[in-house]
C-alpha cells in the first residue's frame, strides 16, 4: 500500500512542476544522473572514439533549469551542476578564503597600511626628536636623519 502512496504524491508533486522542469525528470528520473557519464550537466569521453562530447545542456540552459526547481523546491533533485545553489555558496566561500591570504591591488595600495602605520609612529616621536636636535646645536652632531 506504500507503493501506490508514493507515485500519487510524486504525481501530485508532478502536476504542480512547470513543464520543462517535468520534461527534464521524465528523461533523467532522480537519482540517475549522479555517476558523471550519465550527468546531462558535465561533458563525457565517447568511449568508441575517445573524443569529448559536449554537454546536453549548455549552462545557460542549466541555470534556468536551476532557477526553476529552485522556485518549485526540488533543486536537490537535479543532477550536480556548478549552477546550482550549493556549487555557488561553496565557490564563494573559496574566494573568500583565496582573497584573505592574497590581496589583490597597485603596490601602492598594498604598502599604504605599513606607511600610515610608520607615519603615524614618526608623528608620535616628533616631540622626541625636536628636543633632541635643539639640544645638539641644530644639526651639528646629527646622525640619524629621519626618512
Amino acid at each position: 500500500m506504500a507503493a501506490p502512496q508514493a507515485t500519487s504524491a510524486y504525481a501530485t508533486l508532478a502536476k504542480t512542476l512547470h513543464p520543462r522542469l517535468i520534461r527534464f525528470f521524465k528523461r533523467w528520473p532522480p537519482g540517475t544522473a549522479d555517476t558523471p557519464k550519465l550527468n546531462p550537466f558535465t561533458s563525457t569521453v565517447n568511449p568508441a572514439t575517445g573524443k569529448w562530447q559536449d554537454p546536453i545542456y549548455s549552462l545557460r540552459r542549466q541555470a534556468d533549469l536551476c532557477k526553476l526547481a529552485r522556485k518549485y523546491g526540488v533543486e536537490t533533485l537535479l543532477p550536480p551542476t556548478v549552477k546550482s545553489s550549493m556549487a555557488r555558496e561553496q565557490r564563494a566561500q573559496e574566494v573568500k578564503k583565496v582573497t584573505a591570504k592574497k590581496v589583490k591591488g597597485h603596490i601602492w595600495e598594498r604598502q599604504l597600511m605599513q606607511k600610515v602605520e610608520k607615519r603615524k609612529q614618526a608623528m608620535l616621536n616628533m616631540p622626541k626628536m625636536i628636543k633632541e636636535w635643539k639640544l645638539k646645536g641644530h644639526g651639528r652632531g646629527w646622525k640619524a636623519w629621519p626618512k
